[in-house]
């Protein structure tokens, strides 16, 4: 489940299907939400644990029947019509409008907004783009492109995260760009005079302003100066007295405040994008002037949302720009976190949740801190997970991860505190419990394979890892199955930053998509390298996706056989696949398989996509019933053992 992707060939059954509804919209859409709540039930409303595994299983059942009827209704009904060379007619353009806009602005369970489908969305204003650029209808054509600009703003600023794929991150970004810069030329006064109605000029000048966001994941020199100018032009154009009487009825003041706030956001993550001396200034004397500007009207300026957010852009810029001590900053950023409401899952408590955390992580030395910010260290990991399990799983997930991404990139494990493992594996649990389940069956399998096989085959494991002679192995082996067992625990940390694309289940990928779940093993060596105490892990989260003889899987340019943990990446890679074919509870929209049909995939793949090895170990009756022990009684213990952790922290949340 999740890595099947995108089937575009049309039939000719399917072109006879084109005719399409707002009604059938609205029921993609609905679908999509009940699958978000299916995947995600809430914990509180079980009685106890065999009751939550029971309803997962059915909730998976009726995903898979949900995402049939998208399946079909995609490719019968809407790809054949976004394919299509002919035009769709008014009332089907407005229908389509509206369904991407639906797909992007759907309210979610806390008020602010989720991104249900976006790539769908990014599809459906394609083609729409291409009508309004056909129609000659300037006002359409400004409609549309404010459309299109916010959807490929919130694809680039996802798939940002997925650093591995740099690729894709770059053609989305791009289009983005290129209609804010369509927007920018609007302006040409001659120009803008031709736009015919106040509503349009008003969502011109909104989206040249907002166009500097797609150079938030640009962290080169000439971005950034291209930043700044645009930045420092709409502000002239503030002032400007052609614009103003142009657009008489347009909010100024509130214009303003929105240029000032993204010469603040230009620094966000303690300058991570390169800003250099001079540019820092130029930022912090624009802030300087945002305090000043405040000042005129502080009853309306503070109702404005992202107010709250002000004084530590503000603080932030002084201290970068050298006009604020660090002890000052540091002292001013603790005391705003303590003071945060652990309880706010809006955008402002996020915010303060996660961001500050982030900015307070960021001024440490992680070779040198003192106790007294290990201290602060560990109640941030320990905060940082309690307010991840209480955070929706729809809503501003998306926002959350943005940051959270960079946090765990800057993860600083603090002496006998919360380990890296540990933080993440707790995260999973919070984020995405299915994928935590797995990780857990998946250690626990390969900690009983690899016991076994110790047992019959020790010269497997002689290599410069494990030791040099079957003696060293044997001596050894309680290490091994150790080691065996926290390598599978890990070996899907890198989806923990791709959790968006893992969230897809009511269709299939789309080939991009695929891509972006084929890098977790790439991103989750990565991080595991980034640590003493995991960078042990980081060839079998690399090589979890290969198969055995390194013909097939992926990543293409990592050799399983060149790895001193080749045993182990072929018995992690086995326990993986084998606990995604026999789960039917909460990873499968079927009934799983039984062990003995796993073996039949074994024997067939055997020397090619699986270890020779393999199908005869679980051939021995003491190794079958262990492992068939496992997938049963002991997947329940993982489920039983998950409904239980959740369950306390929202027990604890009503105390």
């Amino acid at each position: 489940m999740g890595e099947s992707r995108e089937n575009f060939d049309i039939s000719e059954d399917s072109l006879n299907e084109q005719d399409m509804s707002a009604e059938e919209f609205q029921k993609y859409t609905e679908r999509m939400l009940e699958i978000r709540m299916l995947s995600s039930p809430d914990i509180r409303s079980f009685d106890d644990a065999d009751s939550y595994s029971e309803r997962l299983t059915n909730n998976f059942r009726r995903i898979g029947e949900l995402a049939a009827e998208n399946r079909k209704m995609l490719k019968q009904k809407l790809y054949p019509q976004l394919e299509s060379d002919e035009n769709p007619d008014e009332q089907l353009r407005e229908d389509l409008y509206d369904f991407a806009d639906t797909l992007v602005t759907v309210a979610g369970e806390t008020n602010d907004y989720e991104n249900l489908d976006l790539p769908i969305a990014a599809m459906v204003s394609d083609k729409l783009m291409e009508r309004a650029e056909e129609s000659g209808d300037i006002s359409e054509l400004i409609r549309q492109m404010d459309e299109h600009i916010a959807i490929y703003y919130s694809l680039s600023n996802t798939i940002a995260r997925v650093t591995s794929q740099p690729q894709i991150f770059e053609k989305f970004n791009e289009k983005g760009l290129e209609i804010g810069y369509r927007f920018l030329r609007m302006l040409d006064k001659d120009f803008f005079l031709t736009i015919p109605d106040e509503e349009s000029r008003e969502t011109v000048l909104i989206n040249a302003r907002f166009m500097t966001a797609f150079y938030e994941s640009c962290c080169d020199e000439e971005s950034n100066r291209k930043n700044l100018e645009i930045l420092d032009r709409m502000l002239e154009i503030a002032d400007d007295p052609f614009y103003i009487e142009a657009v008489p009825d347009y909010n100024w003041a509130y214009n303003r405040f929105r240029i000032y706030e993204y010469y603040m956001q230009c620094t966000e993550i303690s300058n991570l994008r390169g800003f250099n001396k001079e540019q820092l200034q130029h930022i912090c004397d624009r802030s300087e002037e945002m305090a000043g500007f405040c000042e005129t009207d502080p009853e309306y300026f503070k109702i404005i949302n992202g107010y709250d957010f002000f004084p530590i852009h503000l603080i932030r810029c002084r201290y970068l720009a050298g006009r604020m001590e660090r002890e000052a900053y540091w002292k001013e950023l603790v005391r705003v976190y303590k003071n945060r409401d652990k309880n706010d899952l809006s955008i402002d408590g996020a915010y303060f949740n996660i961001v500050i955390p982030l900015d307070l992580i960021c001024m440490l030395d992680p070779g040198n801190f003192t106790a007294e910010e290990g201290r602060l260290l560990e109640e941030i990991y320990t905060n940082i997970c309690a307010y991840l399990f209480r955070f929706p799983s729809g809503g501003i997930l998306s926002y959350i991860m943005g940051y959270f991404t960079n946090l765990i990139e800057r993860y600083v494990e603090v002496p006998s505190g919360i380990s890296f493992e540990s933080f993440i594996i707790q995260c999973l649990a919070a984020i995405h419990p299915p994928t935590y389940i797995h990780s857990r069956m998946v250690g626990q399998i390969a900690e009983r394979l690899t016991y076994h096989l110790l047992r019959k085959s020790p010269e497997l494991f002689i290599g410069s890892e494990f030791g040099m002679s079957v003696d060293e192995i044997t001596a050894g082996r309680d290490g091994i199955a150790h080691y065996a067992y926290h390598a599978g625990l890990c070996h899907d940390f890198g989806k923990i930053c791709i959790i968006d694309t893992i969230f897809v289940y009511g269709r299939n990928l789309l080939d991009y998509e695929f891509s972006i779940i084929k890098s977790h093993p790439t991103i989750g060596a990565e991080l595991l390298k980034k640590h003493d105490s995991t960078k042990r892990y980081a060839d079998v989260a690399l090589g979890h996706h290969k198969w055995y003889n390194d013909e097939g899987g992926y990543p293409g340019d990592f050799k399983t056989v060149d790895s001193p943990v080749k045993t182990i990446i072929d018995i992690v890679q086995c326990a993986d696949c084998m606990d995604a074919a026999t789960d039917s509870v909460g990873r499968s929209y079927s009934r799983g398989k039984t062990l003995d049909e796993f073996m039949e995939e074994l024997k067939k793949g055997s020397s090619t996509r699986y270890a020779p090895w393999l199908h005869e170990l679980l051939e021995d009756p003491k190794v079958h019933a262990d492992v068939e022990f496992l997938l049963t009684e002991g997947r329940q213990s993982n489920y039983r053992e998950t409904y239980n952790l959740l369950k306390d922290v929202k027990d604890r949340e009503q105390v």
